[in-house]
């Protein structure tokens, strides 16, 4: 197997957890990180106080991505805001050319007007509507500040709201050593918290970068066998490969139908056995089934594992059905399913 190797960053895709719908789409992220880390408590006790026990707990995972893009979205969800549109209350500033002491304002204030000068020094005038007159100000280039109202995206930071809670998701590509993209590598996190850590840093030489952290927050399953979870690591195949198996195994391994109680239907499934941590995959539509030495009507489905046996069904003692499954490294791997037909 070639080495793999995940290149360059994620890009980064944010949803409502509620509606599913895309709030930001990240794809100009300088850097981005997902960690998972645990405290432990160690259990110590006898002579020389030797170590017996490590008890691991408060798993958390934590997720920052940094953009090179400057988005409003990003301190919208650290603020736990919407961004808003409607008329709003801005501060505007004029660079203006005085005629005997007056100019006119590029737009309307909604309040008196500062108007600094040349010298240092600054005075506060009466507006008429949106011409301005400076005492003594002569045809002095001067700059006149004040508030006027504009149509605008506002978020506001309000003391008390919490920061979102979205749906995360990272993509990164995973290549090989001869430079070819095999896999998408997809962390998906049903319901990240948004920390609330949000600067905007300002450089006279650059622009700033926007950062967004958080933690991710416990989600119930949906079925009875596993418990609550933080994410999902998914590996989607560029070409879409198959996953190796080494072996399989169908069950169940015996088959009985009763005279008595037939028609009936049986179903095999088949298991690809993958080794290590790998867990075994469910590989039935996949595989193939031919049933031999079954004497009356019994049907198998060729990728199903359906089996099907009718009135008057009987078998032979070898009667069985031969499960097969081709693995690319492998070949072929066969299991077989012993069937019983009694009276």
């Amino acid at each position: 197997m070639a080495n793999q190797f995940l290149v360059s960053v994620a890009n980064a895709i944010l949803r409502d957890p509620n509606t599913g719908n895309a709030l930001l789409y990240g794809k100009a992220n300088i850097t981005s990180s997902f960690t998972m880390s645990m405290a432990a408590t160690e259990v110590r006790g006898g002579i020389n106080n030797p170590l017996l026990y490590v008890y691991y707990h408060d798993k958390k995972l934590e997720i920052k991505i940094e953009e090179a893009i400057f988005d409003k979205v990003l301190l919208g969800l650290n603020a736990g805001g919407l961004v808003q549109n409607g008329v709003v209350t801005v501060t505007q500033t004029d660079c203006l050319v005085l005629s005997s002491g007056s100019a006119t304002l590029s737009t309307t204030p909604t309040s008196n007007v500062t108007v600094f000068l040349p010298d240092g020094t600054s005075q506060t005038v009466v507006p008429a509507v949106n011409v301005i007159t400076v005492s003594g100000g002569g045809s002095q280039k001067v700059d006149a500040v004040y508030t006027t109202t504009i149509n605008a995206d506002q978020v506001t930071v309000q003391t008390t709201t919490p920061p979102s809670v979205v749906d995360a998701t990272l993509i990164a590509e995973i290549r090989d050593n001869t430079g070819v993209v095999t896999d998408y590598l997809q962390i998906q996190i049903p319901r990240f918290q948004v920390s609330g850590n949000y600067t905007l840093a300002f450089a006279a030489n650059g622009v700033s970068n926007q950062a967004l952290d958080g933690m991710a927050l416990a989600v119930a399953s949906t079925d009875c066998a596993s418990g609550e979870y933080y994410a999902k690591a998914t590996w989607i195949p560029v070409a879409g490969t198959t996953i190796p198996i080494s072996s399989i195994a169908a069950v169940p391994s015996t088959i009985t139908f009763s005279a008595g109680n037939v028609p009936a239907t049986r179903n095999i499934s088949v298991l690809g056995i993958r080794g290590g941590i790998y867990a075994n995959a469910n590989i039935t539509t996949t595989s193939s089934f031919v049933a031999t030495g079954v004497i009356g009507p019994i049907t198998v489905g060729l990728h199903t594992g359906v089996v099907t046996a009718a009135v008057g069904t009987s078998a032979s003692a070898a009667a069985s059905i031969a499960v097969t499954y081709y693995d690319v490294t492998n070949g072929s791997l066969v299991d077989h399913v012993t069937i019983n037909a009694t009276s």
